[in-house]
């Protein structure tokens, strides 16, 4: 027993001996090393905290302020975007009631956006706060499916009666741990797509992200019109953003490169597009309220165009903006050079008491060849009770309908509607009832062919309505509902809708983490016979065929990693969303997405 105490008292003093015969230093350095030995304890604690990740501020996000009425904004996470069957930006927005996308074929081919009547008027988008215009050969009509999504990580959409306004809100890293994403999608008619790209943010807060993104379709049956294709998208984001979240810079350069080949029903395309932008901030506070100051630079190139020669656009812009727990209120500035215009906007939000919400905006543009316009929006909402809630709008335009276009007239129009919602725990209804001014768009996309214009539309008066219901827990169904019931105009037709049954569950009692989901949609879009379905270049009107698309999407996820299998067009339905052109049937596209952190 005496032993035993006796090893234990002296064993302390053997371990430290043993410590003193491993040092390689003179004795004086190990004698001054131990006697602070508290300081070194504190710098390892403090090394140890440091190895663990933190999330950092980013560079806020260029969207509309609130408060806003309910329903008045769609917004689409990162999560949303991963999830749904949206390959482009014209599929996410197929889920605003009343778009229609005018697709040329399946994956590559033109679709442009069509809502209200308007044409390419119809369609606003801004990438960070920025307007991203038309460019190059086509600079009337903007092609949502050529903006790539791979950098996006949020998308909000602004609802208008003859309009939509998006933002597209580039990925902003938080954490400090370096992540890395790796996608590869394969299926039929040699589609192919490979992503990858790579994020880190040091604690000091500089961070850098580049996501790369390849894809390419072999040309496909003489009944399909999509033809062979393949596109490049490289997306590189340096910015510095401090912990206190009170200044900020942002460096950002997206280079997307496409090229289609040409059939008798096809437009051929081969263009390169460069997009940079510089953004700066100072701000009040670093909770998103208080005042803040941003700057932005931003040019736009085309290039290796066929058809026309390069061109480039710049735009300087200057915004202040005041938030408030019920109150906020933005004032922008833009210059530009190259036929962009200069536009002076305010919006505003406020919430004076609680059932009630006020919002609108106020624009005024000035243009190269010495044209004026003007816009202005508004909207109210009212909370009732019982879950019941009523927003009205109007938006009033005289302005030019593309800002790129040296010529047209400049016509005015007066737009309203009004929508009465309903909200509970498993049930969401809201309905709508509208009337647009006449309108005559100018001219149709360059990427479809056997469209060369569009006609006139009447005054419209239309309804809509939009609703999702939970079943039973993880199964949702949801659609929307369009009908002009007077009036409508090309690629407006009756009685269109989209309807879609939902199975999401993370089966929590298998795997309490939560790291395994599983999700499964069937969707269909569905409209009625109608005449106005574009003008061909004889001058002949093209008739629409009614239609019904059903889709399936099969998506896992476990942990980091998603895998998916799509199906388009399952019904294999003849028709097309073009009379003339061609749409594959039944074709399967599968593939993974992996994010994981090094």
């Amino acid at each position: 027993m005496r032993a035993a105490l006796l090893v234990v008292a002296l064993w302390p003093a053997v371990l430290a001996a043993q410590v003193d015969t491993t040092k390689r230093t003179t004795p004086a350095r190990d004698t001054t090393a131990r006697d602070t030995t508290a300081r070194d304890t504190t710098a390892r604690d403090s090394t140890a905290r440091d190895t663990l990740p933190a999330l950092l501020p980013v560079f806020p996000q260029a969207i509309v302020p609130g408060p806003l009425p309910k329903g008045a904004r769609y917004t689409f996470t990162a999560d949303s975007l991963l999830l749904l069957t949206s390959r482009t930006l014209s599929d996410l927005l197929l889920h605003i009631p009343g778009v229609y996308v005018a697709r040329g074929g399946w994956f590559g081919q033109a679709e442009p956006v069509l809502y209200g009547g308007r044409g390419a008027a119809g369609l606003e988008i801004y990438w960070d706060g920025v307007p991203y215009r038309p460019l190059g050969r086509d600079s009337l009509y903007l092609d949502p499916a050529r903006i790539p999504l791979a950098a996006i990580e949020r998308v909000d959409v602004i609802v208008l009666p003859a309009a939509l306004r998006v933002y597209l809100v580039s990925t902003g890293y938080r954490s400090t741990a370096p992540r890395t994403q790796i996608g590869i999608l394969t299926g039929q008619q040699n589609i192919a797509d490979y992503r990858a790209g790579y994020a880190m943010r040091t604690r000091a807060g500089v961070g850098v992200a580049l996501i790369a993104d390849w894809n390419s379709i072999g040309p496909g049956a003489l009944s399909n019109t999509s033809t062979s294709f393949g596109a490049s998208d490289i997306w590189l984001k340096a910015d510095y953003v401090p912990s206190d979240g009170l200044i900020g810079a942002s460096f950002e350069v997206l280079s997307s490169s496409w090229h289609r080949s040409q059939s008798d029903r096809v437009t051929g395309w081969r263009q390169d597009r460069a997009d940079r932008v510089l953004r700066m901030f100072v701000a009040q506070r670093d909770d998103g309220t208080g005042w803040r100051l941003t700057g932005t630079l931003s040019t736009t190139e085309t290039s290796r165009d066929t058809a026309t020669r390069a061109r480039s656009m710049s735009i300087a812009q200057v915004e202040a903006s005041q938030v408030w727990r019920r109150a906020a209120v933005v004032a922008t500035a833009r210059f530009g050079a190259g036929g962009a215009p200069q536009q002076f906007e305010a919006t505003a939000g406020w919430m004076p008491l609680d059932p009630f919400v006020l919002s609108g905006s106020v624009r005024q543009s000035s243009y190269s060849d010495g044209r004026t316009g003007a816009q202005a929006f508004g909207t109210a909402g009212l909370t009732l009770p019982l879950g019941f809630s009523a927003r009205a709008e109007a938006a009033w335009r005289k302005d030019p309908q593309i800002a790129l276009m040296a010529t047209g007239p400049v016509t005015q129009q007066t737009d309203v509607a009004a929508w009465l919602r309903f909200d509970h725990r498993r049930l969401t209804v809201e309905l709508g009832r509208g009337r647009r001014d006449p309108f005559a768009p100018v001219g149709f996309a360059q990427g479809i062919s056997a469209v060369d214009s569009v006609s006139p539309t009447p005054l419209t008066d239309f309804v809509a309505a939009r609703a999702s219901i939970q079943v039973a827990p993880g199964f949702l169904v949801s659609g929307w509902y369009f009908d002009p019931l007077a009036g409508g105009g090309d690629f407006e037709p009756p009685h269109h809708a989209r309807l879609s049954a939902t199975f999401y569950s993370k089966f929590w009692r298998v795997f309490r983490s939560g790291i395994f989901a599983l999700r499964a949609e069937v969707a269909m879009e569905s409209w009625s016979r109608w005449a106005f379905g574009g003008i061909d270049s004889a001058g002949a009107k093209r008739a629409m065929t009614g239609s019904s698309f059903v889709d399936t999407n099969l998506e896992m996820q476990l942990a980091g990693v998603t895998i998916f299998w799509t199906v388009q067009n399952i019904n294999v339905m003849r028709s097309s969303y073009v009379n003339g052109l061609g749409f594959p049937k039944a074709y399967q596209s599968y593939g993974a997405r992996w994010f994981f952190t090094n």
